[in-house]
């Protein structure tokens, strides 16, 4: 059988190249890797907002699936070309429930919290809650599961894996982006996470800590990372340094977090003692924020003259004002991988990172591309390192670049992700 004629259905709660990051940014990478070379449909939802799951995506006539059988619940359909030149099928489902986002923070509380309340109903409403809720999609599974040789599943927490992958679990890949987080104990996915089914894991941290988790070490895995597009990076690179040869006097005068805006990446308490080390400190450097506020920030912080909020901006002046940094901050105690660091990285800039995330404290290990800071006297400390040793810092992200070049470049992650396809096509047939 030719490796070209080979069926993969991709299972993604959110898929679409607008994304920016998280493991909506590297379902889409690999389905643009694999499409030369396999036959690909994209199972998702019609949603770009993993908040409320609103179907933004609209149903038109001309892109309906034509094979839906309920007309109320609408399919849309599209063919797309990946950057590489493959071609993939992308099947988008109608999401049946929005979610309330603060309704749903205080069932996962009390949930969370009450291990009385964790029976099979009360956890499979949380299930539904946390969505996205698409029935139809699961349907769709269970009636053309024959017709694919793979089932790639993408985000441990949601609805399409936990009801979608049991279908199909012998010949599924699952990516688990799996996190030390309260759901991550609960039952439900002891149940769902077996190993019948092959993992792809962003780093061996990340393995780890499944593994301590759920019980087991698979037997088929992975540690894939997620391919950054280098030649385009390198290109965006040559004509944003050709843009800005005359840089501004703010040049590297600031310090930059590119993330959500969220209390539970950690950016509240990082904030906070960036406030307290300004105090303390005649060194002019600001913290600038890009990223959309998820969380209710207090005014002391929004209002602080050395804390600059820029909300959401394009690729381009992301870039832009990572070149321009001195260094990155990542304050997230919970990452499977972080994109941004990457790319912070492939810029040449050092980063500085929260050790409570095993993660981003091995990337920085491996790498030696940065430092890590676990309370507010280590961060302190190492801020000021950054700041004062220009000459090691550079080199840190000499390494990181090096680091990233070498181990996240396309042809290293396709060739991890040809090897597990095919291991599990060698399970399924050989019956283990």
């Amino acid at each position: 059988m030719k490796t070209s004629l080979k069926k993969i259905a991709v299972v993604a709660p959110i898929f679409s190249d607008q994304v920016s990051g998280g493991s909506e940014k590297l379902i889409f990478q690999f389905v643009e890797l694999l499409a030369n070379d396999f036959e690909i449909t994209v199972l998702t939802t019609r949603s770009l907002d993993y908040v409320t799951w609103k179907n933004s995506i609209p149903a038109q006539e001309k892109n309906l699936f034509q094979e839906a059988t309920n007309h109320s619940k609408q399919i849309c359909f599209e063919q797309r070309t990946s950057s590489l030149g493959g071609k993939y099928k992308v099947l988008q489902f109608t999401v049946e429930k929005q979610r309330n986002i603060q309704r749903f923070n205080r069932l996962s509380k009390k949930i969370f919290e009450t291990p009385s309340l964790q029976s099979s109903d009360n956890v499979n409403f949380w299930l539904e809650e946390q969505g996205p809720y698409v029935p139809e999609l699961i349907q769709f599974i269970e009636s053309r599961r024959s017709e694919f040789e793979i089932f790639f599943f993408v985000s441990y927490l949601y609805y399409p894996l936990v009801y979608g992958a049991p279908l199909v679990a012998e010949k599924s890949i699952i990516i688990p982006t799996f996190h030390d987080e309260p759901p991550a104990y609960l039952s439900i996915y002891k149940e769902v996470l077996t190993d019948q089914s092959s993992y792809s894991f962003n780093t061996p941290e990340e393995l780890e800590v499944f593994s301590n988790i759920i019980g087991f070490k698979p037997s088929i895995y992975s540690v894939t990372g997620m391919n950054l597009d280098l030649e385009k990076k390198k290109t965006e690179l040559h004509s944003e340094k050709n843009k800005n040869s005359q840089h501004s006097p703010e040049k590297e005068s600031y310090l930059l977090y590119v993330g959500r805006v969220d209390l539970g990446k950690g950016f509240l308490e990082m904030a906070e003692w960036f406030i307290e080390w300004k105090k303390v400190t005649k060194l002019p450097y600001k913290l600038k924020i890009v990223g959309k506020i998820a969380s209710k920030i207090p005014n002391k912080i929004l209002e602080n003259l050395d804390i600059e909020f820029l909300g959401f901006v394009e690729e381009k002046k992301k870039i832009d004002l990572i070149l321009d940094c001195k260094f990155l901050i990542n304050s997230s105690p919970m990452e499977s991988f972080s994109i941004v660091l990457m790319e912070a990285w492939l810029l040449g800039k050092p980063v500085l990172v929260n050790g409570k995330s095993d993660v981003l404290k091995g990337h920085c290990l491996r790498s030696n591309g940065g430092l890590f800071y676990c309370d507010r006297k280590s961060f302190f400390a190492t801020l000021e390192y950054l700041l004062n040793h220009p000459e090691e810092s550079a080199e840190m992200g000499k390494n990181g670049k090096r680091y990233v070049e070498q181990n996240f470049n396309p042809d290293a992650v396709k060739k991890k992700l040809l090897r597990l396809i095919e291991k599990t096509i060698q399970k399924k047939y050989a019956g283990l």
